[in-house]
């Protein structure tokens, strides 16, 4: 455990939609959080099963976690590949929390969404926010796929635990093909959330 001191329940709210590999993320969190000596709950909420569904993840970890969700407002850290769903989590936070979210709008079946009024509506959410479009970073690595590793080095800055623990999940979970790549992205990360932690709000659109 981080500095063998106690700590009170946090909690990482992933949120995104099918096929962003929203589960695989939060599996990766929680190992890292259970590797650091942390007890761990877990919970997952499904929406529609085709791609494009809601879907989202608790992971909650402490000395001690009874609960494998949070209430409204208690949650820590949010994990977000997709801008209207970041909005929809923001039930889930509050002033202190720290938002990691992908610059993406993904298409909603027979209806036109209103670009300008999501960022506005993004932008006055009151938590200290990471709004990037990560799928770029992932393509100077050379696969779009690794956005998520991207994203989980950045949430690693500011998290209360060492950065090898992910490194350990990820070695754990990821598949040996792919591995140094998401090992790669990971590193990236980390170099973007240290520029970015001591910043109360950063938003970068390339």
């Amino acid at each position: 455990m981080c500095n063998g001191s106690k700590m009170d329940i946090k909690s990482i709210l992933f949120a995104g939609v099918g096929g962003d590999g929203i589960i695989t993320a939060s599996n990766v969190a929680a190992m890292a959080c259970m590797l650091a000596g942390f007890d761990v709950k877990k919970s997952e909420i499904h929406g529609m099963s085709q791609r494009g569904g809601s879907v989202s993840a608790f992971v909650r970890f402490g000395e001690k976690v009874y609960s494998p969700t949070d209430a409204l407002g208690q949650v820590n850290y949010l994990f977000a590949t997709e801008k209207i769903e970041a909005l929809r989590a923001n039930k889930y936070l509050n002033t202190a929390s720290i938002g990691i979210i992908n610059d993406r709008i993904v298409p909603i079946i027979n209806q036109e969404i209103d670009t300008e009024y999501i960022d506005k509506k993004l932008e006055s959410v009151k938590i200290r926010k990471i709004v990037k479009n990560f799928a770029e970073d992932a393509l100077k690595l050379g696969n779009p796929k690794v956005i998520n590793t991207i994203m989980m080095g950045v949430l690693s800055c500011y998290m209360p635990l060492e950065k090898e623990y992910f490194t350990e999940a990820i070695n754990k979970i990821i598949p040996k093909r792919i591995l140094t790549l998401n090992l790669d992205a990971f590193y990236e990360g980390i170099l973007i959330g240290e520029n970015t932690r001591n910043k109360n709000y950063s938003r970068e659109v390339n």
